[in-house]
């Protein structure tokens, strides 16, 4: 499949998915939350920010795995350390907000202000614990030491 193809087809699944999370979380909280849209807006970017790259790679992966059998090392760690970012930004920023709004921070305050900043530090850490994680395990010893 052809890069531009793949970048494509992979915004357009991210603006899918901000549309499609962002109007549903809005919907959700509406009763509970004023304005609800706070939320949903902040929620649907980072779905659509986080399923760009993971739609990219995933092409990617699926494509090299059919054409060589198996896929490149750059491809794998890629996908690795994105899906690392992702799973660090929801637990960290989870966990923030969590945290918060069992204290008198309103939902709106503890996302905006805590959760995006947090998740999206403990989503790099995260990340690049994994990038260097396996750069380590690719590198060959020295020969003859």
């Amino acid at each position: 499949m052809n890069k531009y193809i793949k970048t494509v087809a992979s915004l357009l699944v991210g603006v899918c998915g901000f549309l499609g999370v962002g109007v549903a979380v809005t919907e959700l909280l509406d009763p509970y939350v004023w304005p609800s849209l706070m939320l949903g807006v902040p929620v649907g970017v980072v779905t659509g920010v986080v399923l760009v790259p993971l739609t990219y790679l995933g092409v990617t992966y699926w494509e090299e795995r059919r054409a060589t059998g198996t896929a490149s090392q750059r491809t794998v760690r890629r996908f690795w350390a994105t899906t690392a970012a992702l799973v660090g930004f929801v637990v960290g920023g989870g966990g923030v907000v969590v945290a918060l709004t069992t204290q008198a921070v309103g939902l709106a305050s503890a996302v905006l202000l805590a959760g995006l900043p947090v998740g999206g530090l403990s989503g790099v850490l995260a990340a690049s614990l994994v990038l260097r994680r396996h750069k380590k395990r690719r590198s060959p010893p020295a020969p003859g030491v």
